[in-house]
């Protein structure tokens, strides 16, 4: 038999346990725009350490704001050769200056205004080389190699491997289950469209807050398909062909395939027993993108794709790492590469004229100059009789 302690007891033990789950509900939305906030307060402070510092030693604030953030994975050999390296007496001041912004290195999740989760020190490192030149490299370029490392021998040809990816890519992951989670894919994305951006005066806190600020998923993949791939038709089935192309023509990802023996120095281009595995990984992530602008044809504002670091500075990172033999293939490869587009563009151009020469009428054009000499003549002839008749009538 229940007592009447107890009933009061037991009504009070479940409005407490109501009262915590709406704490719990009503705290965790306003937990994760503090920490946001937080994060963007932190680095606004970094970037003002910068820019102090950068007064005196003449570097670039951006690069040391970013670059100050690269931790771990993304500050391997490299992140440092391609990113640069961390300056360790800028570290100390701002250790010096303000402890508390450690806490910008070795960043994981942050959830944005738009309720959805990114890797933020992903998303930073990835703005790093988006501003010094390598718009796919440290983003979905890189993130689409290590998709298809991780499924390599998986499958024999591309959309076998881009069906065996789809489990998980873009799946919600904080990077433990997946090479290329939903958290990955959005700091791919949205370090292209912030990082380009970027000059040496911006405020990188102020960009990416205007930037959340009423983000849709549309609107980040319309401006990153427009800035990496320029105008082009999604629905259309060379659209994956468009960004697989881009991935394989970047010279930063040249570099980066080379440096895990993914790439042929002989022929200076995709391994052909990664090919179909990286192929797969592209094609999926054109279906993404495809279907994030319901297959619609982007228009680029300007047609000014970003812009890659160029074949020298591709061959001065090979002889940086020693080995000249693959400067050499990356320099034959891009002068051939320019030749070829001359001679495409001068063939055009003598068909152009061949056919004009074939399909010109000599005859034909003579007559019509006759004509129009005809006409010309009658119509002053006719000018000429009026003024006449209109200076007898006065």
């Amino acid at each position: 038999m229940t007592t009447e302690p107890q009933t009061i007891r037991r009504g009070r033990l479940l409005w407490l346990l109501g009262l915590a789950l709406t704490l719990l509900v009503w705290a965790a939305p306003h937990a994760a725009a503090d920490a946001y906030d937080d994060t963007l307060d932190r680095l606004a402070r970094l970037q003002d350490l910068a820019e102090t510092y950068a007064a005196e030693t003449y570097d670039d604030p951006i690069v040391l704001t970013l670059a100050y953030t690269r931790t771990g994975d993304y500050n391997t050999s490299t992140w440092q050769l391609t990113a640069g390296a961390r300056d360790p007496e800028f570290e100390s001041y701002v250790a010096a200056q303000d402890p508390d912004l450690a806490a910008l290195q070795g960043m994981n999740t942050v959830t944005l205004p738009t309720g959805e989760a990114i890797d933020f020190g992903h998303l930073l490192a990835s703005m790093n080389l988006v501003y010094r030149g390598l718009p796919v490299t440290g983003s979905w370029g890189g993130d689409c190699m290590q998709l298809a490392q991780a499924y390599y021998g998986q499958a024999s040809d591309a959309a076998g491997y881009a069906e065996a990816m789809r489990s998980t890519f873009n799946i919600p992951d904080d990077g433990s289950a997946s090479r290329f989670g939903d958290q990955d894919l959005r700091a791919d994305l949205d370090s292209v469209v912030v990082g380009s951006q970027l000059q040496k005066d911006s405020d990188i806190a102020g960009t990416l807050r205007a930037y959340y600020d009423g983000l849709t998923e549309y609107d980040r993949v319309y401006q990153f398909i427009a800035l990496s791939f320029g105008s082009v038709d999604t629905s259309s089935s060379e659209f994956a062909d468009t960004v697989y192309d881009t991935m394989l023509q970047d010279t930063g990802m040249q570099l980066l395939f080379y440096m895990n023996n993914m790439w042929s120095m002989e022929t200076w281009s995709m391994d052909e027993n990664y090919a179909p595995a990286v192929r797969g990984a592209s094609d999926l992530l054109a279906e993404y993108l495809a279907g994030a602008v319901n297959g619609e044809h982007v228009r680029s504002e300007n047609e000014n794709r970003l812009v890659a670091m160029g074949a020298q500075a591709l061959a001065d990172a090979l002889n940086a790492l020693g080995d000249s033999d693959a400067a050499s293939a990356a320099l034959d490869s891009a002068e051939s590469t320019a030749s070829s587009t001359a001679s495409s563009t001068s063939d055009v151009l003598t068909g152009a004229t061949q056919t004009l020469q074939t399909h010109f009428d000599v005859k034909i054009f003579e007559l019509f100059l006759l004509i129009v000499a005809a006409i010309a003549i009658f119509f002053l002839i006719m000018s000429c009789a009026l003024f006449v008749s209109h200076r007898r009538g006065r």
